[in-house]
């Protein structure tokens, strides 16, 4: 799996004079996933926010994506939480 993914934007998005024509997005760390959906008040929200953090582009940027942009950064992003294997353990040993 490749933990890092540059997306060209099917729609650029424009803030300002800057125009946002693709994402580079790698593997989140805990602290942005805790970060990005302390703040949200949706599911939707919380991506938003991840993309935004772990692409380093203004909020803005992430909720002015097109749908099948937003859908495939948002994929790419949920894909590491898919990744982790289970093993029955339900709490954390130390």
């Amino acid at each position: 799996m490749d933990t890092e993914k540059t997306i060209p934007l099917r729609k650029p998005v424009t803030l300002g004079d800057i125009v946002y024509d693709k994402l580079e997005l790698r593997e989140p760390v805990a602290g942005e996933i805790e970060k990005a959906s302390s703040t949200a008040t949706s599911s939707i929200g919380s991506v938003i926010n991840l993309i935004s953090i772990v692409g380093k582009v203004p909020r803005r940027v992430a909720e002015g994506l097109c749908q099948r942009d937003f859908q495939e950064a948002g994929d790419f992003l949920d894909s590491f939480s898919k990744a982790v294997p289970t093993t029955g353990e339900t709490s954390l040993q130390s």
